[in-house]
């Protein structure tokens, strides 16, 4: 059963990734990546330095492995001109390194990029931003022919025990990718504060087919194969209710491709006078997505977090109630996000907060 299941996926995942338009990833905890979300969210935050991680696992119970993305990311940000009674201008710098595998396979995005990001005071009285951002890196594909099995293996007994006479292209390349992005911050009190974006990724829709520097005349594949465009756009409103409770709602629309997604939430901040700037999140969230073959309500999320003195850690649950869920058991996912905001030793002169 194992073979077949392997067997199965194979042919699968051979045809989507070497010659259809990708899919990016998505994070249930999509404000905990930055980089991912829009490059003109970087350099957005609450203090002088950012150093962030997360983890998605998804699908354990349809493949022998799971999918799996794991990023690591860190972003700063400096005044420009004179700080104090005013909102100066900010420029944001960040890196990021991203990887996404099918372990089963061995079939692996990586990439690392670099970002940078203006953010325009509107306002000296009160905090009012307009950034730009602008994201450029670099992208590899690549894919383990040994983990793969084909038809013409199989020995008419019991196993996929032959060689195969599959045509296989080159099974790694890297490509140039651009993101740019644009956001809006806005805090008319202290106790409230909402913020608007919108990111456009793979900006030039480069050429991510395996067979695209196949030269045999004599090979039908499919060699141009474009990254198809993601373009985000969200809102945030936080609004401080009680000097301990805090109500932050948020939406996400992203769309790549054929596919479109919406996620949509709330996170309850809890803060604890006992100790020293402790606050617990917790957030229910619903996803839509519409596919070819329409909309439906794909995942019910959960999330929990708790920050510390700057660091912050997360958890959440996909329960996919989905047409894929029914079709296979279980097509769930979770993710882990773990996050640290500091401050430099003169944070009074030089550093703003959003």
């Amino acid at each position: 059963m194992m073979i077949l299941k392997k067997y199965f996926f194979s042919l699968v995942f051979l045809g989507l990734s070497m010659t259809i338009g990708a899919q990016d990833p998505h994070f249930s905890q999509f404000f905990a990546s930055p980089s991912t979300l829009n490059p003109a969210y970087v350099g957005t935050f609450s203090g002088s330095y950012r150093i962030s991680s997360i983890y998605r696992e998804q699908w354990r119970s349809a493949l022998e492995d799971p999918l799996t993305t794991f990023i690591a990311a860190g972003d700063v940000k400096f005044p420009l001109g004179e700080v104090r009674n005013t909102n100066p201008d900010i420029v944001g710098a960040g890196i990021m390194f991203f990887s996404d595998q099918v372990s089963t396979f061995d079939l692996n995005t990586t990439q690392i990029a670099l970002t940078g990001s203006y953010h325009k005071s509107l306002d000296n009285k009160s905090k009012k931003y307009l950034s730009l951002g602008f994201q450029g890196g670099i992208l590899r594909r690549s894919i383990n022919y040994e983990d793969l099995t084909f038809q013409d293996q199989w020995n008419a007994i019991n196993d996929y025990s032959f060689p195969t006479n599959e045509y296989l292209p080159q099974n790694n390349f890297a490509i140039g990718d651009f993101a740019v992005g644009i956001n809006y911050f806005s805090q008319p009190s202290k106790r409230s504060s909402f913020m608007l974006g919108a990111g456009l990724f793979h900006v030039a829709s480069p050429n991510i087919s395996f067979y695209k520097y196949d030269q045999s005349s004599n090979v039908d594949f499919i060699k141009e194969s474009a990254y198809n465009k993601k373009w985000t756009a969200y809102a945030s409103y936080s609004i401080q209710t009680s000097e301990i409770f805090r109500i932050d709602p948020r939406v996400l629309l992203l769309s790549q491709g054929q596919h479109t997604e919406i996620d949509l939430g709330t996170n309850f901040r809890y803060y604890f006078y006992s100790t020293d700037a402790t606050y617990l999140n917790i957030g229910p969230w619903v996803r839509g997505v519409k596919n070819d073959d329409g909309f439906g309500l794909e995942s019910i999320i959960a999330s929990v977090g708790i920050e510390m003195s700057g660091l912050q850690f997360a958890f959440s649950y996909d329960y996919n109630i989905g047409k894929l869920s029914a079709d296979r058991i279980n097509m769930n996912a979770f993710e882990i996000s773990i996050s640290y905001i500091g401050n430099y030793d003169n944070e009074s002169e030089i550093c703003p907060q959003f």
